[in-house]
């Protein structure tokens, strides 16, 4: 009697205890129950990627570079999950051209044990492979804004010239320009900086890839500014003759009288003016005005630039006119006999007056006054040429110098002489 009351508390008590472990199951499951989660923003990456690299090829992942995934998992799993407990990964030495396409298998660094599924919403991505073009390229230094008033661009040079560039074919030969650009908006001093490499396009169109590798991506710059000054431009005169017959009837011009110039303060300080030589203006052979061009740069002083806004170069105009020509008639007593010795005196041995032939433009030729030539002959510089050394009372034949009251284009035709008869006089 006592056992069977044993045997059925104790089935009694198996049963509670099955009742409880049941009990707390539906307890669990109710309150953490399997559940599902999508985790976004995960970046694909690549494993054997020589596979394809060693053949002198690139590849890149055509399209989105993230997957997302869908995880079924406790709800407690769940929550302690985050996009960056998962990795998702493609194995290009799985890569076959027929299909273009790899699975994308994504992995749990966290609760894998925990996890009952993981499933990426993009199974496979689509790999494009074309062969590797590496070429090199000159950096273009370049500047953007405006420096402060009073202040221009001087030199802009970086501290490397060459970069190369190494990408999928159809990209890098796209490539028609790189550039290191720098900005100088407002300010009044040089600048030295580095910045980031830009590739254009034909179209001026920014290039932008990640998947290009180059030997450097920035480059150190340095742009100088430069103080601006307003100085006058001077034309020293010309060389060289005109052609047979013509002359220059009046003093060259520059088509720009004043020139913008830039250099550091200290080498403006003192400047004023530009001298254009004459050895820059030649008329040589010329029988109509001259236009001569001429780089005003080549003649400022070291150090000293045209500002870059203007023309570097400037026309110079030398009037040409053809000559006419004259006939002077002076009085033999209007020729004074120069530098004889103490004790001499000299006589033109000829008629009233002597003839000299002139030319020059006509306004000079018209406007020259007679009774202003002076003529010399001058008898030491004569006695030197022809080396006479004891005067004899004979007649020479001296040359006579024709000077005209002011500066024109009038000239002596050609030498003139004169008979000069030298005598002692009496004591």
């Amino acid at each position: 009697m006592k056992k069977t009351k044993f045997f059925e508390s104790f089935g009694l008590k198996v049963l509670a205890v099955f009742i409880s472990v049941m009990l707390w199951l539906v307890v669990i499951n109710v309150s953490d129950p399997v559940s599902n989660n999508t985790y976004s923003g995960i970046p694909i990456q690549t494993v054997n990627t020589d596979a394809i690299t060693s053949q002198g090829k690139v590849f890149e992942i055509v399209g989105d570079k993230e997957v997302a995934v869908t995880v079924y998992a406790k709800r407690s799993v769940l929550d302690s999950l985050s996009s960056d407990n998962f990795k998702a990964v493609i194995d290009l030495s799985e890569y076959s051209p027929e299909t273009g396409a790899l699975p994308v298998v994504v992995e749990s660094n966290k609760y894998s044990d925990a996890i009952e599924s993981i499933k990426a919403k993009t199974e496979t991505v689509e790999i494009s492979v074309e062969d590797m073009l590496r070429k090199q390229f000159v950096i273009t230094p370049v500047v953007t804004g405006e420096p402060m008033e009073g202040y221009v661009i001087g030199e802009v040079t970086t501290a490397e010239n060459i970069v190369r560039i190494a990408g999928a074919q159809s990209v890098v030969s796209k490539i028609k320009k790189v550039t290191a650009e720098v900005n100088v908006a407002g300010l009044g001093s040089s600048i030295n900086t580095s910045v980031d490499l830009k590739l254009y396009d034909e179209n001026d169109e920014l290039i932008r890839d990640s998947n290009l590798t180059k030997n450097i991506s920035t480059v150190a710059i340095s742009a100088q500014l430069l103080a601006t000054k307003e100085i006058e431009v001077r034309v020293a005169g010309y060389s060289g003759v005109p052609a047979d017959g013509y002359c220059v009837s009046d003093e060259p011009q520059a088509n720009v009288q004043t020139l913008l110039v830039a250099a550091k303060s200290n080498l403006l300080s003192g400047l004023s003016a530009m001298e254009i030589p004459a050895a820059a203006v030649n008329v040589d052979g010329l029988k109509e005005d001259g236009e001569i061009e001429v780089d005003l740069s080549k003649y400022l002083p070291e150090g000293v630039i045209v500002a870059p806004e203007q023309e570097q170069k400037t026309v110079v105009t030398v009037p040409i006119q053809q000559k006419q020509s004259k006939i002077l008639e002076i009085d033999k007593q209007k020729i004074a006999i120069q530098n004889l010795p103490e004790g001499y005196e000299g006589e033109i041995s000829a008629g009233t007056t002597i003839m000299i032939e002139v030319d020059g433009i006509a306004a000079d030729l018209e406007a020259l006054d007679e009774d202003g030539v002076k003529v010399t002959a001058d008898w030491q510089q004569y006695a030197q040429e022809e080396s006479i050394e004891q005067i004899k009372e004979v007649v020479y034949r001296i040359p006579l110098t024709v000077t005209f009251p002011r500066e024109s284009t009038v000239s002596v035709v050609r030498d003139v002489y004169v008979s000069v008869k030298v005598t002692e006089t009496d004591a």
